[in-house]
Order: C-alpha cells, then structure tokens, then sequence
C-alpha cells in the first residue's frame, strides 16, 4: 500500500505561520559537529541536511547555531554570530530548496553548559551556578550584558533570514541561555529578569519582539522550550503550559516541545527498548491549550507511531531525529510503500555519545556526514568478493562493495546473521537489535550481494575477507585456575551455565548484559563489578535501564567489588576486569568462529557499541577503496 493511503495525516499539508509544508515529516533540529572549525557551513553538514531534503522531509530544521562565540557547545558548532557565516548559509538554505525542502535555523547560545576548552571564553548564565555535569563557574551577566545577548539572538536570525531561510527556532529547550533565564532551576536573579514568570520570560519575549521587528512577517519564528526539566525548581507541565500561552499572545508562530536538562539528559536521549513516542503524551497536555502548531519528539521513528500521534491530535508535527540519521530516506520509502526497506535507528546514542569520534556517527549509517563518499561510483575493476562472517561491519562492507560494482557473496550460517549483535538481540530489552540486523541483510540484499549458508570455504573469488571478534579480556588469566566462561561465550549460548547460581564478574556493558540474560532464564545471578559503576563502556542511559531490569529480576549488584574469585559461589563467568587493551592495541585479543584457508584482510566484529561503530565504519571505508 502507498505510504498516502496507508498514513493519510502524516502525507497532509500543515502550516507554520507564513509556511505551508506538503508533509507532516519534519528533521529534527540534531547537534552534530559537522561545521567546519570556524563554525561556517562546509560540505559534511551541507551534505547532510540537503541529503534529508531530498528524502521526502518537508522541513529541515538545522542544529543549533552559535549567537556568540561564548555559547559554542562544540568544537565545530555551526555559528551565526558575524556576517562572515552568510555565504554558507545561504548555500545551504539555497541547496535545501533546491531539494524540494524548507529550511528553519535553530538559534543558540550554550550559556553555562559548555565549557572554557570549548568556547576560549568565560562562561555567561542569568546566576552564578555551575551545570552540575560540567562544574565550571559561569559569570552572572549584568543588565547590560543580556541586553547584549538579546541583540545576539536577533542579529543572528537577521542572518539567516538574508541567507534564505524560511523562518528561525529559538532553543530554549535543554538547559541552554534561554531556558537558564526561563526556568527557577537555574535562574535565581532579584531584578527585572528574574523571580515571577513574567520576569523570567523578558529575556526570551525581547528577543522574540526584536526578531519581529526587524525580520519581514513571510519569516517564520517558532521557539523550542523544554515542557518538563526532571530537576528541582525546573520547568514542569504546568509552568509550560503558561509559557506557551504567553509566545503565543507574542506572534510566535509555532512551538517546539521537547524534555530535559543536561542534569537529566538521559530522559532527552531515550535507548533501545524505550518507549516510541514516549513524550507525545506531555505534548499533548500543553496543546490543549493553544492554537499554535505543535511539534513534538518522544523517540519517533515509525510511520504508525507519527501517524496515531496526529491521529489523537497529540501534536501537529512529528519530529524525527535519530531516524534521520539513520535513513535520509526515510519519508520517500514510507511514501512509495517501501516500509520495509527503511534503514531502522535502533537507539544505541552513539550519535548523542560522541565518544568513538567528535562528529555525529552511525553504525547503521556510515554515509552520515559524509554522503559525498557513498555516492557510489562505479570500479573500473570489478572483482569476485568473498565475506566469511555476517556481523554488521562485514554486512557494511558488502553493501558497499556491491554498490560500487563488485561480485559480492556472504557465507555465514542462516542463524548467525548479524554477529555479535545477534547476542545482543537476546537481551530483554534490546531486541529492536534484530531489526537493525534485518535491515542491514536487506540492503545488502537489494545492492546485488548473495548469501550462502552453512559453508564457510569460499570458492571463485578474487578477494577473501573474514570476521574477527574482538574480545577486550581473557578468561584464563583472571580466574587462578578455575573454570568459568566468558560473558561472551553466555551472551552465545546462554544454555551452557550449569546449576541455578552464577556470579559474573566485570566491568563492561556485555557482563552487565549477560547477568540481564541470565535472570531473565531463572538463575540467581550476582554481578561483581570492579568499578564504581556498571556497565562502564556503555551509554549512560544503559546502565540506568539494565539497573532497573535487575530490580524486577532480583540480581544482586555489588559495585567497586575488591575481594578473591574464591569468594564466588556458583558458576562462574568473568568479563572485563581493568582496562581493556584497544581494539588496534597489539595485546589485543581476537577469536576467529570462521577459519577459511585464505583471508586477504580481516573485518573486526565488536560488542561495545563505540568499537563496533568504529568497526563499521573502518569495513566502509575498505570497500570504498577496494
């Protein structure tokens, strides 16, 4: 079925003030350190947004972009705060329309959530509090110095309205300048910007009246604001819901609802296994009561979930994010019925993470950033590739590989697709993993690569190349002598721990998820974790959700854990104790499950999903040079 006929509210036009759009599809405005270091628009981030535009979203709407250089958030923000920005922009704003789409800037400035290594300059916020996770002493801005930054925020979207731009989308979500002044939690002034709402609000209403007058009415103005902070004294339902009457009454033209803080920004970045749509419901209570159109965020990235959102009038936009990232793609697949060839965004916030590289990364898509590389040209030299091993790099590779005109065959058995993360989809909670694997199958598929099954000794082909697993400890030299698997080998075969009592030992997110599986199959499982906190290579967000899991299973957790693997009873399963040696370390351990007589480069397959994005992307660039 047609993607029209199938989700008819999503494929119905909606208007923005002085912009209509075709479609309800709309990128969300993502951090992604794309800008070159000036802070000037170059090709990543050009290419990144105009690759949106063209895949059937009606509205870009871009990261935020610097007011001053004292709110830089990132290295390679996208900045707005001088005119030297303006041939960037308008090549970008210019290049979006040309792909069919319209484009919004969302506006910004740090405040006291970035840091001096960062900016070069002392940080700025409405009181001299430091964010909790940064810890770094902002200067309280006099009266004339937000007088200053008000002007910032109106020159700054000036500039984008001589760029081209549709309109302009003042952040004030997330614990940035503007939700400093509007929330209790971090504005604790005594003069005309804070104390009552109304003061509170001056600092964002000048700026909105100034932008007002001095952009044309065809400039469409929407703000973002954080509808529930989750910290004390922080913006709450209520509190919001006035906030919005208030821009409305202003002339704003629609309103942006987000969550969160930095203090609480696990509850901003959802993970695998959180509810899709899971702040549309908070959306909903606030546009009760306005006529302004809403847009709202909650994990959104399937069709039916946007579609019953707009269905239920919880919002009139969905915004898609991290599914963006994931498939540029996206609207037009969902458009021409092709549901299921969408590249699926699983969660895993590597791209939020940003530990494995500065920019924005993907492990379901490398291309992310870098569109320009995988526009896929034909090789002059087309060869006979032979893959020994399904996990997501070696599926990457091969997508790639057969993109760029290559004979490509997979051998691997037909229930070991997807490696490693095949083990992960077996952990309660993060079986959305399958999905990914299935997509990644599917597109491989669809560039022309075949799959055999149950062999393993590749035959015809120019070039062999097999998966390795990395395995970041090893069992026997922890253990004195006695026997116990690895959390590997349970993540594998989780059948293989005998009797009812296993205690797990390590550090890193498989042990963590390992003692998960085990629970979920009856036994009675202790987790001794060497280090203060669990699940230590993993996201945040992880180690609170797999916490919560040992609660409803009953596996006992001891954390900073010093003593002798004697006092272990039970099975025994061990993981990663001290630090792990690096992927490229020469100490590196690696098992090989495949063995064929010849490998001409070896495709590494990782747990941990920094080194597995790593592994993905080092796969694609192989066959993009192959």
């Amino acid at each position: 079925m047609q993607g029209h006929a199938q989700f008819p509210n999503l494929f119905t036009p909606v208007t923005l003030g002085p912009i209509t759009l075709p479609n309800r599809f709309v990128v969300a405005p993502m951090t992604t350190n794309f800008a070159n270091p000036d802070g000037s628009v170059g090709d990543a981030v050009h290419d990144y947004l105009v690759a949106r535009a063209r895949g059937g979203f009606a509205l870009v709407i871009t990261e935020n972009i610097g007011v001053h250089p004292s709110g830089r958030v990132m290295p390679r923000m996208l900045m707005g705060h001088d005119d030297s920005m303006l041939p960037g922009l308008s090549r970008l704003a210019t290049s979006i329309h040309a792909a069919g789409a319209k484009v919004v800037g969302q506006i910004s400035h740090a405040g006291r959530q970035t840091k001096t290594a960062t900016t070069g300059l002392p940080l700025v916020a409405p009181s001299p509090i430091p964010c909790p996770l940064n810890r770094e002493m902002p200067v309280e801005l006099t009266l004339d110095g937000v007088r200053q930054f008000e002007q910032c925020y109106i020159d700054a979207a000036c500039r984008l309205y001589k760029s081209g731009f549709d309109g302009v989308e003042l952040h004030g979500a997330h614990g940035y300048l503007i939700a400093e002044f509007l929330s209790n939690y971090s504005n604790k002034r005594t003069d005309i910007y804070g104390g009552p709402l109304e003061n509170r609000m001056r600092f964002l209403l000048n700026i909105v009246r100034g932008i007002r007058e001095a952009c044309p009415a065809d400039f469409a103005l929407c703000v973002r604001i954080s509808a529930q902070e989750f910290v004390p004294d922080g913006i709450a339902i209520p509190e919001a819901i006035e906030i919005v009457k208030r821009l409305e009454a202003a002339g704003i033209d629609a309103i942006s609802l987000s969550v969160g803080v930095y203090e609480s920004f696990n509850r901003l970045s959802m993970i695998t296994g959180d509810p899709e749509g899971q702040w549309l419901d908070m959306a909903d209570q606030v546009r009760r009561h306005t006529q302004l159109p809403v847009m709202g965020v909650g994990r959104i990235k399937r069709a039916e979930v946007a579609e019953q959102a707009l269905q239920r009038h919880q919002v009139d936009i969905p915004l898609f994010g991290r599914a963006s990232f994931a498939d540029p793609e996206l609207p037009n697949k969902i458009a021409s019925g092709r549901s299921g060839d969408i590249i699926w965004c699983n969660s895993c916030n590597i791209c939020l993470g940003r530990s494995a590289r500065p920019e924005t990364i993907c492990p379901v898509n490398p291309a992310v950033g870098r569109e320009a590389m995988f526009e896929f040209h034909q090789t002059p030299e087309p060869r006979r590739i032979a893959i020994v091993g399904a996990g997501w790099a070696s599926l990457t590779a091969a997508w790639v590989a057969a993109s760029r005109g290559h004979s490509v065959t997979v051998y691997d058995t037909s229930t070991g697709l997807g490696g490693i993360q095949d083990w992960r989809a077996r952990v309660p909670g993060l079986e959305e993993f399958a999905d990914s694997t299935t997509a990644l199958v599917g597109r491989a598929k669809r560039a022309g690569v075949r799959f055999i099954h149950d062999t393993f000794e590749p035959a015809d082909c120019d070039l062999v190349w097999a998966v390795r697993r990395y395995t970041p400890f090893a069992v026997n030299a922890l253990t004195d002598g006695r026997d116990a698997l690895s959390s590997y080998e349970v993540l594998e075969t989780p059948g293989r721990i005998p009797g009812d009592e296993v205690a797990l030992i390590g550090q890193d997110l498989a042990t963590a998820e390992a003692a998960l599986l085990l629970a979920s199959h009856g036994k009675r499982v202790i987790l001794r974790c060497p280090t203060r906190f669990i699940a230590l290579d993993g996201h945040p967000g992880y180690r609170e959700s797999t916490l919560k899991a040992y609660k409803h299973l009953g596996v006992t957790v001891e954390t900073s854990f010093k003593g002798a693997i004697a006092q272990c009873k039970g099975a025994l399963v061990i993981g990663e104790i001290g630090p792990a040696a690096a992927i490229d370390a020469p100490e590196a351990q690696w098992s090989t499950p495949f063995s064929p007589t010849r490998v001409d480069h070896w495709i590494a397959d990782a747990y941990e999903p920094n080194v597995l994005t790593r592994t993905i992307y080092e796969a694609a660039d192989l066959a993009l040079a192959t």
